[in-house]
């Protein structure tokens, strides 16, 4: 009796859910062809081109819509029950609310987890082609284009980071430059330059020697430098990859390499966190849908969804109020990234235990 239950009370779950994150997409994908529509336009992009951006551009918006179609899909999946006072009679035969709801709680942890494996293997790297080919359209007409926070591996064990690049006239800006030579690693940075095949101009900067532990032995200051990167690395600024393009082994490999040249690092490491408490946040707006979908049960599906939409509007906010004082350094990174979770969470499992009683 109990799985038929459980399946049932599911199928409605799953059922909204996809319905949902079908509609969000749909929505979202209108809008992102809405913004993009002058650049289409002026850049004469075919049919075949939106489409190709559109596809590189779902893995993103997924990620976007999956927290929403999670809280909609328990707002209306259980909303009907109890409106149905389907609910009710089932609590009435002895099922208790956590035996009852424990399933679908379940079932949105394992959603969770695939989620942030989508968000950590897929979205970076859908957003890195996304990106090529944005860039291929910018360049189709021969116009600059400006990159920033730029990071990439070259050879010979080279690391460069770019604060700010601009493709046309091959300058850079805020340039970091990390060899690892084994036992004597050095490290070059430079307030600008300018690019010449394998050659780097830089001016204004410092030349470091570390020991083996990455400790600074000798500090020399320069005007202008010379240094030859062995080859020209212009493809590398193409492919360059911004945070949303990275997965967290990349971005972790290069937070290490910024915190050895006293870079602050504390936009990375915010973003780094994110990666792992957004995809999670289906898990904390079902603790605080269960509840809220028992509140309002002669109110109607409009209540419901009002109420839903609210929650994810509150929930975002905080998210990105707390990113900003993340980055800024008024909260440390990985709070900054998890107190949105820590208090939704808290107040969700709260009210659980109000609706138990």
């Amino acid at each position: 009796m109990m799985r038929i239950i459980h399946r049932y009370l599911l199928r409605e779950y799953l059922t909204n859910y996809l319905f949902c994150s079908a509609g969000f997409l749909v929505l979202l994908i209108g809008n992102f062809i809405f913004e993009i529509s002058d650049f289409l336009v002026d850049k004469r992009a075919s049919l075949a081109i939106i489409c190709l951006l559109v596809y590189y551009q779902i893995p993103y918006l997924l990620m976007d819509v999956f927290p929403a179609a999670v809280l909609f899909g328990v707002f209306l999946g259980l909303g009907r029950l109890t409106r149905e006072r389907e609910l009710d009679v089932i609590r009435t035969a002895g099922w208790s609310f956590p035996a009852l709801t424990a399933p679908l709680l379940l079932v949105t942890l394992f959603l969770c987890i695939g989620a942030f494996y989508f968000n950590d293997l897929v979205v970076p790297a859908a957003n890195f082609r996304y990106e090529q080919e944005i860039r291929k359209l910018i360049h189709k007409d021969f116009i600059p284009f400006i990159q920033e926070n730029v990071v990439f591996k070259g050879p010979d064990d080279r690391f460069f980071y770019l604060r700010r690049v601009n493709e046309g006239n091959r300058t850079v800006e805020g340039v970091m430059i990390y060899q690892n030579n084994g036992r004597f690693p050095r490290l070059i940075t430079a307030a600008s330059g300018w690019i010449e095949e394998q050659f780097w101009h830089l001016k204004k900067g410092n030349y470091y020697e570390l020991d083996a532990e990455g400790n600074i032995t000798t500090v020399t200051s320069f005007e202008e430098l010379v240094e030859d990167v062995g080859e020209d690395l212009s493809i590398f600024l193409g492919q360059g990859k911004g945070v949303d393009e990275m997965s967290r082994a990349e971005l972790k490999q290069y937070m290490e390499l910024y915190a050895k040249s006293g870079l602050d690092i504390s936009s990375f490491a915010v973003n780094y966190h994110l990666k792992v408490a957004l995809p999670f946040a289906g898990l904390i707006l079902a603790f605080l849908g269960l509840p809220f979908a028992t509140m309002f049960p002669k109110s109607g599906r409009a209540i419901g969804l009002a109420v839903s939409m609210l929650l994810i509007m509150v929930y975002f906010f905080t998210t990105v109020l707390f990113r900003e004082l993340g980055v800024s350094g008024l909260v440390s990174p990985f709070w900054a990234a998890w107190l949105p979770n820590v208090f939704f969470l808290a107040l969700g499992i709260g009210l659980l235990f109000r609706v138990i009683k």
